[in-house]
């Protein structure tokens, strides 16, 4: 990652460090296929043979071949497709959300509550598989989880999730937006209907996102042409797909040796953090390695978070998408916790640019700003 290394940065789960390889893609792409994918000349039908390559390509990557990729500009785009689509399609439709899933799904809690259940995790942020199964005998049509949570890092079982779903023909939405590109993906093995996931996450440039789908049971949430089996409209992306693509390539070549020296530096961290009084780690140890959430009660998390930017790091609250609110997480509320607690939480997250020596500045930065 030559050209982007910046270790004082520990927002990764916000947007990854793009790879230097993702943005000469782009830029190649760019200039080699400029015509318009969807054109009937020599041009477009070159630019038309790179796309399903590439899209080829990116599933192959994750073992996915029996459905479809969907390019989206985004995981938020691509999570909303589905939700709106699907409702669109069955207009009866009932859903079962996840409390820990992320705000582009969130949001049809308050945009559809007669038609949204939502599924409650436990203390230690975990969906209850008996409470999950319970909530499937009420009419749901479309489940909605995602495979990492985004704050505190807690993998779910959605191999197990899936395959209760599959068994009552209800259709799944799993967000892997903070998986893919970071845990080992063997896609042909779970049997979900989408997966949404975004390439700012692991390693892209911005704006570029997609969903990988089985079914085609839903509406297109942008109207126009018929490009991507007209479920998306707008020309499609192909200088970003071919960033993404490589970013992909990059980030699962290090996934093994990156989660080894990522869960040493989380463990780094949090040994001088238990100096803190009452503090309370959010992420779980079996979570993913490079996202941890702690909660320094009396303490507001957006004034650590102004204080340790004034010292030269990055750090956040929780996701990008309300860091500007003073709201507490409701997250780290659903976990069980009071809303000083919530106040007081602030997120970790590391990658490929992330050193021991950050990781020990960091610390001291964060106690001397406590203390």
């Amino acid at each position: 990652m030559e050209g982007f290394h910046d270790p004082r940065y520990f927002d990764y789960a916000a947007s990854s460090l793009p790879w230097q390889e993702s943005i000469e893609a782009y830029t190649s792409t760019s200039k080699e296929f400029y015509a318009n994918p969807s054109s009937n000349h020599i041009p477009g039908k070159e630019a038309k043979q790179k796309l399903l390559g590439l899209k080829k390509e990116f599933c192959d990557l994750l073992h996915f071949y029996d459905g479809r990729l969907l390019s989206c500009s985004s995981g938020s785009e691509a999570n909303n497709t589905i939700i709106e689509g699907h409702l669109k399609a069955f207009p009866n439709g009932r859903l079962l959300i996840a409390e820990d899933v992320h705000e582009s799904v969130w949001y049809a809690v308050e945009k559809y509550k007669k038609a949204v259940e939502v599924l409650e995790i436990d203390p230690s942020g975990r969906i209850p598989l008996d409470k999950f199964e319970e909530a499937l005998r009420n009419k749901i049509t479309l489940v909605c989880v995602s495979h990492v949570c985004n704050e505190t890092g807690t993998i779910h079982p959605i191999e197990k999730l899936a395959d209760l779903c599959f068994k009552r023909q209800i259709r799944i939405l799993i967000d892997g937006a903070q998986s893919v590109g970071h845990l080992p993906l063997d896609l042909n093995t779970i049997p979900f209907n989408y997966f949404t996931f975004s390439g700012q996450k692991f390693g892209s440039i911005k704006s570029t996102g997609g969903i990988l789908f089985r079914d085609d049971a839903f509406r297109s949430l942008i109207q126009g042409g018929k490009q991507q089996w007209n479920l998306r409209a707008g020309t499609e992306d192909l200088a970003g797909l071919s960033a993404m693509t490589v970013a992909l390539k990059q980030s699962s070549d290090c996934i093994t040796d990156e989660t080894i020296r990522l869960r040493s530096l989380k463990q780094l961290i949090l040994e001088p953090l238990k100096e803190i009084p009452n503090l309370i780690v959010n992420s779980p140890e079996d979570g993913v390695p490079w996202i941890l959430s702690v909660s320094i009660p009396g303490y507001s998390g957006r004034e650590i978070v102004s204080g340790l930017s004034m010292a030269g790091f990055a750090i956040s609250t929780g996701s990008a998408c309300h860091e500007s609110e003073l709201e507490p997480s409701r997250i780290i509320m659903a976990m069980g916790r009071n809303n000083k607690e919530a106040i007081g939480s602030i997120r970790l997250s590391m990658g490929m640019g992330t050193t021991e020596e950050a990781v020990k500045d960091l610390t001291h930065a964060l106690l001397d700003l406590v203390k």
